[in-house]
């Protein structure tokens, strides 16, 4: 069994940079092997309805979300991804919110949009968000977590195995869920430059 256990070691950072792909907001090398970009349109095409449902629908103010297309799309093709179709949504939500999914969809509340007091601000938002689509994030964090889940189905076998407390297997789970729950400090940071780095592009410079 052990030696078994060392070769896993060995081999596993192998696989793991196997599994990387080049970031094609920053050109480095990224964790994304459960989630392709065909993976990605796929899951946005069907949160999409979800979102809708979930967040009270779109706002209906064909100016407003015709002014949204406007500068997401002036950002967009900006952006390292321009030939990602990408589909902006103003959602009828009081609340102050913007997110995106994989695939190119960004939302933005009415709630946001109110408390933005110029266009610069309102793009700074989308620019923000298009980061997290260009740079694949939650392709990251999908496989990051599948990865986790993995390890740790190794971990309670290999718990099993040798003897290690249940209780054990299952605090692991927990910090793992909770690590993954949202986008971590390196990528908000890593929107936030990119999104300097749209806005720039397209016009917004300060």
């Amino acid at each position: 069994m052990r030696p078994l256990i060392s070769a896993l070691a060995l081999i596993a950072p192998l696989l793991l940079a196997a599994a990387c792909s080049t970031n094609p907001a920053t050109g480095e090398q990224s964790f994304t092997a459960f989630m392709s970009e065909t993976d990605e349109l796929r899951v946005g095409a069907e949160e999409h309805p979800k979102i809708l449902k979930e967040m009270g629908g779109t706002y209906k103010n064909p100016t407003i979300q015709t002014y949204i297309d406007w500068v997401g799309e002036k950002l967009a093709k900006a952006s390292d991804r321009p030939d990602l179709k990408f589909t902006f949504t103003v959602l009828n939500d009081s609340n102050i919110n913007a997110f995106a999914l994989p695939g190119g969809y960004v939302y933005i509340t009415r709630g946001l949009i109110a408390l933005a007091e110029n266009e610069a601000e309102m793009a700074g938002v989308l620019a923000h968000e298009i980061g997290h689509v260009t740079a694949r994030h939650t392709a990251q964090r999908y496989s990051a977590a599948m990865a986790t889940n993995l390890g740790l189905i190794g971990a309670s076998i290999l718990g099993s195995v040798f003897g290690v407390p249940g209780d054990l297997n299952r605090l692991a789970g927990q910090v793992g869920q909770i690590y993954l729950q949202s986008y971590s400090r390196e990528q908000e940071l890593e929107a936030d430059m990119l999104a300097v780095r749209y806005m720039s592009k397209a016009g917004y410079d300060s």
